[in-house]
């Protein structure tokens, strides 16, 4: 296994973590946010980061397609929780 793809699936996990935990923060009038998805999926994007450096790195400047493609899809799973997390609700 490259080095890269321990923090692409570190990521991935993180990400995929925001499904089962949470905790609900008021932001007033009955409205909240989920400020623990929040938390996680910014530790996720700082090791999706890391991890593409590697890739770039290790590849002589190009990551390999397959990692690309998981780093994508990652990046997209990590936009749309952050999107579902940071989205007022109300309680």
């Amino acid at each position: 296994m490259p080095p890269y793809a321990l923090q692409l699936a570190i990521a991935l996990a993180l990400a995929g973590l925001t499904f089962l935990v949470g905790y609900p923060l008021s932001i007033g009038s009955g409205r909240v946010v989920d400020a623990l998805d929040a938390f996680l999926l910014v530790f996720a994007l700082v090791n999706l980061r890391v991890a593409w450096t590697a890739a770039n790195a290790v590849g002589g400047g190009r990551a390999p397609a397959w990692f690309v493609l998981a780093g994508l899809l990652t990046a997209a799973l990590i936009t749309w929780g952050m999107v579902r997390a940071l989205t007022p609700m109300t309680a």
